[in-house]
C-alpha cells in the first residue's frame, strides 16, 4: 500500500482530464453499488460510505488538501524508503530485498530524471524546472518527444512534492553508485529533503561492490546500480543495516553542494577525481568522433553505420556511465555541424545509420 501511494501519484498525474473524470465516474458507481448493496443486506463498510459522502459534498466547498492530508493520515507509515536513480536499479532492489520479512513496513521510490544532462538551476522554482524540462524536450529523439512533453514535467513537479511529505518518522535510504547521474541525483534528493527531520542513509554501491565482491582473479567497475544483480543487492543492505545516519553537518554540506553545482553553466556533468564537473555540452564530441573513425574500417567503403552501433560503441568503452539519449542527440548534431552523414530518418537511433563525411 504504501509503494502504491507514490505509484499512484505519478500515474495520475501522467493522465489526461478526461481520464481522470472517468475514473471518478466509476468510483462513484462502484461506490453507490457497494453501499446500496451494503444497505440491502444490512451491512456497512466505512470505505463505500466515506466515498459516497464524499462526492455528496462536491458541489460544496471544501479543502481538497486537508481531505487529502487525512487520507494519508490513515495509511500505516512505512518505516523506510529505498531511493534510487532509474528503474533498473529500483527494479533489481525491489527484487532482492522481497525475501525480507515485514514487507508492508518498506517502500521504494525511484528519480528517474538524469541530471548529469541539461540545466539545473533551482529546480524548487517552477520557472528553473520548466526551463530544463524545455531544454531535454527539444533534444530528445522525435520519436520519445511528443510523450516526455506531455508527461514528464508533472512528475517533475510531483518529485518535489512526494520527497518533501515523506514521514519525519521514516529512514531514508538512499543508493547511489559512483557516476555522474546518480551522484548529481543524490545531491538534489538531499536538498529537497534539507528539512527533513528524517534520518538518512546512503549507501555508495561502487565502492561497496568492490570490498564484498571483487576477489583477486575478478575485479569489477560498477559503472551504474542498475548493473548490480539483486541478490547483491540485499548483500550491501545487511552489510549497510546497522551504519550510522548522516549527520546534520554532512548534510549541510551536501546541500550546499548541490547549490553550488546548480548555478554551474555546464550541460554535461561527468565524474573527475571521484568529483562532478560540469562541461560543454560539445564536451563528448571528439570522444564520438573517435569511435566512428575506429568502426569505419570494418565497413564496406562508403557503407553507413548503424546509429544505435555507434551510440553502444560509446557507451560500452566509455570508463563513466552516459547516457544513450545524449549521445544519440550529439550524433545528430555532428551530422548538422556536417562532421557526419546520415542515411534515414531520425525518429530514434534504430531507423537511421551514421558515415563520415566525404571529403
Amino acid at each position: 500500500m504504501n509503494d502504491n501511494i507514490y505509484v499512484f501519484s505519478r500515474t495520475i498525474n501522467r493522465m489526461s482530464e478526461d481520464e481522470l473524470r472517468s475514473i471518478l465516474r466509476v468510483l462513484y458507481m462502484k461506490s453507490g453499488h457497494v453501499v446500496k448493496r451494503q444497505e440491502e443486506q444490512g451491512e456497512k463498510v466505512d470505505f463505500a460510505e466515506a466515498v459516497q459522502s464524499l462526492f455528496r459534498n462536491m458541489d460544496t466547498p471544501f479543502d481538497l488538501g486537508r481531505l487529502e492530508q487525512q487520507a494519508l493520515a490513515e495509511v500505516d507509515k512505512p518505516n523506510e524508503i529505498h531511493i534510487t536513480f532509474g528503474e533498473s536499479p529500483l527494479s533489481s532492489l525491489k527484487m532482492g530485498m522481497s525475501t525480507l520479512p515485514d514487507q508492508e513496513k518498506r517502500s521504494f521510490f525511484s528519480i528517474d530524471d538524469n541530471y548529469a544532462v541539461g540545466p539545473l538551476g533551482d529546480l524548487t522554482r517552477r520557472a528553473d524546472l520548466q526551463r530544463r524540462h524545455l531544454w531535454l524536450t527539444e533534444r530528445m529523439c522525435l520519436n520519445d518527444r511528443e510523450a516526455y512533453g506531455m508527461h514528464e514535467l508533472e512528475s517533475l513537479f510531483e518529485l518535489n512534492a512526494t520527497i518533501q511529505s515523506f514521514d519525519s518518522k521514516t529512514s531514508i535510504i538512499i543508493w547511489y553508485a559512483n557516476n555522474a547521474r546518480e551522484k548529481t541525483g543524490l545531491l538534489y534528493a538531499l536538498y529537497l529533503l534539507r528539512n527533513s527531520e528524517s534520518p538518512i542513509y546512503l549507501i555508495e554501491t561502487s565502492d561497496l561492490y568492490k570490498q564484498l565482491f571483487d576477489r583477486p582473479d575478478v575485479q569489477y567497475d560498477v559503472l551504474h546500480t542498475g548493473e548490480i544483480l539483486p541478490q547483491k543487492l540485499l548483500a550491501m543492505w545487511h552489510v549497510c543495516s546497522e551504519q550510522e545516519p548522516l549527520s546534520k553537518q554532512e548534510r549541510r554540506q551536501l546541500e550546499q553542494d548541490w547549490l553550488e553545482l546548480s548555478v554551474q553553466p555546464g550541460l554535461l556533468r561527468m565524474m573527475e577525481n571521484g568529483v562532478i564537473r560540469s562541461l560543454t555540452e560539445d564536451a563528448l564530441d571528439e570522444y564520438i568522433m573517435q569511435k566512428v573513425r575506429e568502426l569505419t574500417p570494418n565497413w564496406e567503403l562508403g557503407k553507413y553505420i548503424r546509429a544505435a552501433r555507434i551510440v553502444g560503441e560509446v557507451i560500452g568503452t566509455s570508463s563513466q556511465h552516459i547516457s544513450d539519449a545524449f549521445v544519440e542527440y550529439r550524433l545528430r548534431q555532428l551530422v548538422l555541424q556536417g562532421q557526419l552523414e546520415m542515411d534515414g530518418k531520425p525518429l530514434a537511433m534504430r531507423y537511421y545509420s551514421i558515415r563520415l563525411t566525404e571529403r
